[in-house]
């Protein structure tokens, strides 16, 4: 009798299950997953973490998948800072509605959120330290960051009476400070120095002027 001799067969690859076998049924709630999961690639490992391979692994998606819902790394990145902002962008907020002149609003909206960053998980990831990544630097001033920006200390747009290009331009200009701020914090000033430093300078560079006491007090 004649004999066959078997061949072992390689292994066939495990295919992974797209989303984890639990696909997402709408665009929007597809686009909130991978930014979670853009989320927590930064929490793990920095900005270089939030690459478009391993935001698709994370999401247990493929790289075209990714690309569906963001152009470009650069889009993701966008998408990603504005998203773990929401939290701090709420609290700025509430802040903010507690004061009433612009001057103050303006120091205030760049010392809470100076202050806060370090304290949040993904924004202090990739903003708590001077050796800033260049993708996050050229977000600061792009077109969504700058409207996300504008909205959230909408107060203070409203209270300096900005509008159109001049609220533009003033939120440019306290992102801007915000910026040079976070990536060179050296000369370190206290609460009250870092107040008084930002009435000096970007107060008068917004064009707002300090309340004026009532005479008759």
């Amino acid at each position: 009798m004649s004999t066959h001799r078997l061949r072992r067969q390689p292994p066939r690859p495990t295919r992974t299950r797209a989303w984890a076998g639990d696909p997402p049924t709408l665009h929007a709630a597809a686009r909130e997953r991978l930014l979670d999961a853009a989320v927590r690639c930064i929490a793990r490992g920095g900005m270089p973490g939030a690459n478009i391979a391993a935001v698709a692994a994370e999401a247990g998606v493929s790289r075209p998948t990714v690309y569906r819902y963001f152009a470009d790394q650069q889009a993701l990145i966008d998408a990603t800072l504005l998203h773990a902002a929401r939290d701090l962008t709420e609290r700025l907020g509430a802040r903010l509605r507690e004061l009433d002149a612009p001057a103050e609003m303006a120091v205030e909206a760049v010392r809470f959120v100076l202050r806060e960053i370090p304290r949040e998980p993904v924004l202090g990831a990739i903003w708590g330290t001077a050796a800033l990544d260049a993708s996050a630097l050229a977000s600061i001033t792009r077109r969504p960051v700058l409207d996300w920006s504008r909205n959230a200390v909408k107060d203070l747009v409203r209270a300096a009476g900005w509008a159109g290009e001049a609220a533009d331009e003033a939120v440019e200009v306290m992102l801007r400070m915000l910026l040079s701020l976070l990536a060179a914090p050296e000369p370190r000033r206290s609460d009250a120095a870092l107040r008084a430093f930002l009435m000096r300078r970007l107060v008068p560079a917004l064009d707002l002027s300090t309340p004026r006491r009532n005479s008759s007090r």
